[in-house]
């Protein structure tokens, strides 16, 4: 999105950027190797938290955004292949509007770069009424899909940078106010103005986006426990073949699939804790249900560019470090 991407970032491993984005109650699969470097930076300006991120591969992110804030995450209009918000692909100048609390997921595959701004709830009403634009009262209570003209993105991406940059520089209150009126006036036009189009989700969307979120839901509260496809379709109360359909419209991939990928992603973070000795390697996958050690060790390297004995070594040299 132009001005957004010459924010400077620091470059950073799925993992560390996994535990480093902000503002939500998110899981992180990594789906596909790694392409370019990760990164993530984020500020403050008052009570409004910006963030702009670049994604280094492909990945899925199931997530809970804040209970007491309004966010928008916008995708750069360069991106690299596809993302999938609630099984809709997002074009170009699509951005999604989050109220608080809400369930959401993201499926992307290559490498794009992204940006967010959250506030309190009632800010963004407040100011929209202060400028004359009450009608948009319903941002703060509807999930959607908004797609504005270029030329207002372009603007509200600038608005954000310069905010970045005021922040990083220290800049006197006065300027901070001035800024935080630019930005929110950009935002409030790239969502008012009477040639975007707005999608809200149709029942069968959400009907869709409500059985993934059940099946994810009930297995980010488990460890591993041997889950099954079948015990997915049971907790969002579908058939099997439903769940197959649904999944691949929301998330890429089948729920087979999903299941592999999470526990590939799941003994990594294991991996990278406290293993002291190689010796527990093999404990640790046989923990997270894996029978073929080979096998694993193979899709593990496929996945992360290395086998789980490079991550133990690496991860102990870096705490002794």
């Amino acid at each position: 999105m132009g001005a957004a991407s010459d924010v400077p970032l620091h470059s950073l491993s799925f993992d560390e950027y996994s535990e480093t984005v902000i503002g939500a109650t998110v899981n992180f699969l990594l789906t596909g190797p790694s392409q370019a470097p990760w990164s993530v930076g984020h500020c403050k300006l008052g009570a409004i938290v910006l963030q702009f991120g670049v994604e280094g591969g492909s990945k899925i992110l199931h997530g809970i955004s804040r209970s007491d804030a309004l966010t928008f995450i916008f995708q750069d209009e360069k991106i690299a292949d596809r993302v999938i918000f609630d099984g809709q692909i997002l074009q170009p100048q699509d951005f999604v509007v989050l109220p608080p609390g809400s369930d959401f997921t993201f499926a992307s595959r290559g490498i794009h770069r992204w940006m967010s701004i959250s506030m309190p709830v009632g800010l963004f009403e407040t100011f929209a009424i202060e400028t004359g634009r009450k009608h948009l009262a319903w941002v703060e209570k509807e999930k959607c899909v908004i797609s504005s003209p270029e030329q207002l993105l372009r603007c509200l991406s600038a608005a954000a940078a310069s905010t970045a940059v005021l922040i990083r520089e220290e800049q006197t209150p006065t300027l901070h106010g001035f800024s935080i009126a630019r930005l929110l006036n950009a935002l409030i036009a790239a969502i008012a103005d009477l040639d975007n189009e707005m999608c809200l989700p149709t029942e069968k969307s959400r009907l869709s986006s409500d059985t993934v979120t059940k099946a994810l839901r009930y297995a980010r509260g488990r460890k591993w426990e041997g889950l099954q496809v079948a015990d997915l379709a049971l907790a969002a109360d579908v058939t099997s073949r439903t769940l197959l359909r649904t999944f691949r419209q929301q998330l890429g991939v089948g729920p087979a699939s999903y299941l592999k990928l999470r526990q590939l992603n799941m003994v990594r973070r294991a991996l990278r804790g406290k293993c002291e000795s190689s010796g527990k390697v093999t404990n640790i996958m046989s923990e997270h249900g894996v029978t073929e050690f080979g096998r694993f060790a193979s899709e593990y390297k496929a996945l992360f560019g290395e086998r789980p004995s490079e991550t133990v070594a690496r991860s102990r040299s870096q705490r002794v470090g």
